[in-house]
């Protein structure tokens, strides 16, 4: 879990998984490279037999912090682990969601959900968007504001924007404000990963 204070720590070493391999990996590729986050891996799951689905994404995330973990006791470098473990996830119709947050809270790793889509956080970078929505909603709704967004995100996206649509979250659904928990739709805690990318990084954080 995150530290409460609000301020940077340039060494914290943190982990991303995300369940898409494209927009998700390259979203928070871009929050890495805004605050100059250097210590930052950002990956998906990606290894033999792991499915996208959420228990799948949690697996690969506490594979990676364990390795990492080994790591740094084989070579005595304490810098080699990491020191939060995130793994990013929609609701859709996963199956395997309730005993992935149940496996993600046993074994220390955070796990964030966007309901319905991850494609909602990106939208509230541009609208407000209260009302529940489909994900082919959202999605349309986005495509105008980003032609092509499905296949990358523009080098333009306002990723300084992150404030505005973590009020536009906390509006929407107030309580979903912690990892390992379903939000209402639309919901997603997306930005306590940014908080704390931003927090390692090199950039001074917006408004702190």
């Amino acid at each position: 879990m995150e530290r409460p204070s609000a301020k940077r720590d340039p060494k914290k070493r943190i982990l991303v998984i995300c369940e898409g391999v494209v927009i998700e990996v390259q979203y928070f590729n871009g929050v890495k490279d805004h605050f100059r986050a250097v210590p930052v891996e950002v990956g998906h799951c990606d290894v033999d037999g792991c499915g996208k689905d959420p228990l799948s994404v949690v697996r690969e995330a506490i594979r990676r912090r364990d390795k990492a973990r080994s790591a740094a006791r084989r070579h005595r470098d304490a810098f080699l682990a990491y020191d939060e473990t995130w793994a990013v996830v929609d609701v859709d119709d996963h199956a395997s969601l309730d005993e992935a947050i149940r496996v993600a809270r046993d074994n220390g790793i955070n796990l964030v959900i966007s309901r319905p889509c991850f494609e909602i956080w990106l939208l509230w970078h541009y609208q407000d968007c209260p009302a529940a929505l489909t994900a082919k909603e959202i999605q349309r709704k986005l495509a105008t504001k980003l032609p092509n967004y499905d296949k990358h995100l523009s080098a333009t996206f306002p990723y300084h924007d992150y404030l505005r649509a973590e009020r536009r979250a906390k509006s929407a659904d107030p309580d979903h404000s912690a990892p390992n928990r379903k939000g209402r739709n639309p919901s997603t805690n997306v930005w306590l990963v940014v908080n704390g990318i931003a927090r390692s990084g090199k950039r001074e954080p917006a408004g702190s």
